[in-house]
């Protein structure tokens, strides 16, 4: 089932590439005025690698707790959401099971939902760095989108930004109070991991 919605997922992005429907990224440009395909950061980012792997490459059962810590830390310091705030939200939302799937269809460590994941660039959310990179780029977009309110950003993370911007503040969904409260209390608290 997993492998069909991987499947899936890239032949929408493959349509979607086909008649121009996938998002443009906007071109950098250095000081000389010339435009650069790609800015820098997003080279490196496709090239660090960090389980020492070819980028993307994921093979099951080859990462260990180590791994996914030095992943969170490395997209914790570059984009400033606290690693501790991110290792919270890992082990509420798959308990560190690389290839957990819940029962709406969220996939791998910070349960990206399919639609998510392509939005968010993720072609593999099953490769620990990849999904660890859209989690965190998505917490810190509605981090940055919530003024800097973690339990707002963590509500809009479980429930959907619109559902907290309707609700204007947490929305009364049991499921996404628990959630919050979980989440902050692991940060706040128990940050054994």
């Amino acid at each position: 089932m997993i492998e069909d919605m991987y499947n899936v997922m890239l032949r929408i992005k493959e349509i979607k590439s086909r008649f121009g429907l996938m998002p443009q990224k906007k071109d950098a440009i250095n000081q000389e005025g010339k435009v650069k395909d790609k800015r820098f950061d997003e080279m490196i980012d496709e090239k660090v690698g960090l389980l020492n792997k070819p980028y993307g490459l994921y093979e099951e059962g080859s990462v260990t707790r180590k791994d996914i810590d030095k992943i969170v830390d490395y997209y914790s310091r570059k984009t400033g959401v606290p690693s501790d705030l991110v290792h919270s939200l890992i082990k509420v939302e798959s308990d560190y099971n690389v290839e957990a799937v819940s029962r709406k269809g969220a996939m791998g460590l910070v349960q990206l939902m399919p639609e998510t994941a392509m939005e968010l660039g993720v072609e593999n959310p099953f490769d620990p760095e990849e999904n660890i990179k859209g989690g965190v780029t998505l917490l810190k977009n509605l981090i940055d989108r919530n003024n800097g309110d973690y339990k707002l950003a963590l509500a809009a993370y479980n429930a959907g930004q619109r559902s907290v911007d309707r609700a204007g503040g947490v929305p009364n969904f049991k499921e996404t109070k628990e959630y919050v409260k979980k989440v902050l209390d692991l940060y706040n608290g128990d940050n054994s991991r």
